[in-house]
C-alpha cells in the first residue's frame, strides 16, 4: 500500500454517531444528508445497523450494514458516500477501496458506494482495478441539473440565463398572487405528500412507503438538513419543494404541485424553483442542484419521446445544465456468499409466499 493510500485507511468505527459527525459528513464540501446522523437513525429504525467509520486522513463515512440470517456475513452500503470533503475524486476512490478492505476483514459479502461526484474516469478506473463494478443507481437519479452561481452574479444575471417563457411564467405566477414561503416545521408535509401522490398516479411511478418517507422528511427538517418551500394562493397550498441543505448547496429532493390548479395558476413550479435560486444566490452558494431527470436504465439526458423529457426542458428553461455524475459501484467481497444471497432472493420472489407477502424497505 502506498503512503498516500495508507492515509485513507480505516482507523476505527463507532456504533453511535460522534458529536462532530454531521460537521464531517454533511456540512463539509460535498457532504450529503444521506451521510447524516438523522439518516442513520432513520435506517436503524428499519433494521439497518449504522457504522460511523473514520479514516486516517480525518475524513469519515456512514456505512449501513444488514445481516440476513441464516446467510453468512452482511451487506454494506455507504449512501452517497464516502463524500469528497473537498478532496479530489481519486481520494474518494481510495476511501471506498479502504472501506472494502476493512469490511472484507469483518465478514461483509458486498459493499455499494455512490458518492455524489462529477463523472471522472480516474475515479471509475481506480474502483474497477479493486473489483468494483458499475451498477444501476440505488437512489432515484445519478445525474444532476445544475444552475451555476458564479461570484458576483445577480438575480438579473440568473433571469437572463432563463428562457423567455420561464421568466414569463415566474412573473405570471407572482402577478396572480401566488406566494412562496419557507415553511417552518413539518406541518405542511402532508400537503407535499398529497401532491406527490397525484403526480405518481398521473405519471405511473411509485413513491414507496409513504409513512416511512414522511418520517424521514420530519427527521431531516428537525435536524436542519432540509427546507420546505411552499407555494400558496389564497391560503391554499398549490406547490411544494423539499430541498436538502448540505455541503454548501441546496439539492432538490422532492417536488410537486397541485394538478387541479395548473391550468388556472400556471408557473407554480417555476416560481418555487426561482425562490430556491434566490436563496442560494443570497447565501453565496457556488451552485444549486435542481435534481435529476434520468431515464431509468439509461442514465443519460432524456429524449423527446421519453417520460422525463418535459421535466428536463422545464429545468433547462431555468438555466440548469445537465451534469454527468459518477455511477454507483459495488464490489463482491465474499462472492460465493453473495451468490447464495441472490439465489435465496430469487427463490423468495418465485414462491407463493414471496409473491403475497414480499416487500422492501
Amino acid at each position: 500500500m502506498s503512503g498516500q493510500a495508507a492515509s485513507r485507511s480505516v482507523v476505527g468505527a463507532d456504533d453511535s454517531a460522534p458529536a462532530d459527525w454531521d460537521a464531517l459528513c454533511v456540512a463539509a464540501p460535498g457532504g450529503h444528508v444521506l451521510q447524516s446522523r438523522a439518516w442513520a437513525e432513520h435506517r436503524a429504525a428499519q433494521g439497518w445497523q449504522p457504522l460511523f467509520v473514520r479514516f486516517a486522513d480525518g475524513r469519515a463515512a456512514l456505512v449501513l450494514t444488514r445481516r440476513q440470517p441464516p446467510l453468512p456475513g452482511f451487506a454494506a452500503y455507504a449512501p452517497r458516500g464516502p463524500i469528497s470533503a473537498g478532496d479530489g475524486a481519486l481520494a474518494v476512490a481510495e476511501r471506498a477501496i479502504a472501506l472494502a478492505d476493512w469490511l472484507a476483514g469483518r465478514g461483509a459479502r458486498v459493499l455499494a458506494v455512490d458518492p455524489e461526484l462529477d463523472a471522472d474516469a480516474g475515479y471509475a478506473g481506480a474502483l474497477r482495478r479493486r473489483g468494483f463494478l458499475e451498477i444501476d443507481e440505488i437512489q432515484a437519479a445519478r445525474h444532476r441539473m445544475i444552475v451555476a452561481l458564479p461570484p458576483g452574479a445577480t438575480e438579473a444575471d440568473l433571469l437572463g440565463h432563463m428562457t423567455k417563457s420561464a421568466r414569463q411564467r415566474i412573473r405570471g405566477a407572482e402577478a396572480a398572487g401566488t406566494n412562496v414561503d419557507d415553511a417552518a416545521g413539518a406541518g405542511l408535509l402532508p400537503e407535499l405528500m398529497r401532491m406527490l401522490g397525484q403526480a405518481a398516479e398521473a405519471k405511473h411511478f411509485g413513491v414507496g412507503q409513504t409513512g416511512a418517507l414522511m418520517r424521514w422528511w420530519e427527521r431531516a427538517l428537525a435536524a436542519g438538513h432540509a427546507r420546505l418551500l411552499v407555494a400558496r394562493h389564497d391560503e391554499a397550498v398549490i406547490g411544494g419543494l423539499l430541498v436538502y441543505d448540505h455541503g454548501g448547496r441546496f439539492s432538490t429532493a422532492y417536488s410537486a404541485d397541485d394538478r387541479a390548479s395548473r391550468e388556472r395558476l400556471p408557473g407554480t413550479m417555476h416560481l418555487l424553483r426561482w425562490r430556491l435560486l434566490q436563496l442560494a444566490l443570497a447565501r453565496g452558494d457556488a451552485w444549486a442542484d435542481l435534481g435529476g431527470v434520468d431515464v431509468p436504465g439509461a442514465r443519460r439526458e432524456p429524449l423527446p419521446d421519453e417520460p422525463t423529457y418535459g421535466l428536463y426542458q422545464h429545468k433547462r428553461s431555468l438555466g440548469a445544465a445537465f451534469t454527468p455524475s459518477a455511477a454507483a459501484h459495488e464490489v463482491m467481497l465474499r462472492p460465493w456468499a453473495q451468490r447464495l444471497t441472490l439465489l435465496a432472493g430469487v427463490a423468495r420472489r418465485l414462491s407463493p409466499r414471496g409473491r403475497v407477502g414480499g416487500g422492501h424497505d
